[in-house]
């Protein structure tokens, strides 16, 4: 898998796990979202986590030296991203997709896929902005 793949999927898994939690500031770890997490993924994890930070989609208080990264909110931005159109072909928000499969049990192609429309979302907003 490519590293531009992995971060897609890890985005989608970040953003599930937002998702299930709603609006409550919520403690992330690489293992809540990869339960395989071994040192380089817990970098991919941190990047990612400091990508969608700074493109708007998530806010935090502050990150642990470990890692982890406490009181993790969507945004409105995000929150807009999650419920603009659908992905995949399929009918309904990203946010439907997650809430009908809460446990996690998604899959890694579909958490990828979610990750890649949230991207190009955000490539879409980036090119009208100029």
């Amino acid at each position: 898998m490519t590293s531009l793949a992995e971060s897609y999927e890890i985005i989608g898994r970040i953003l599930a796990k937002t998702i299930l939690g709603g609006l409550r500031r919520q403690e992330l770890e690489a293992k809540d979202v990869m339960p395989d997490a071994n040192t380089e993924k817990r970098y991919h994890f941190a990047d990612v986590v400091s990508w969608l930070h700074a493109e708007g989609l998530i806010i935090s208080q502050g990150a642990y030296v470990g890692g982890g990264y406490l009181g993790v909110q969507l945004t409105s931005k995000g929150i807009a991203a999650i419920e603009t159109g659908t992905f995949n072909g399929a009918s309904g928000s990203i946010r439907q997709a997650v809430e009908a499969k809460p446990e996690g049990s998604l899959g890694a192609e579909t958490y990828g896929k979610i990750g890649s429309f949230v991207g190009g979302l955000l490539g879409g907003f980036a090119q009208s902005a100029q």
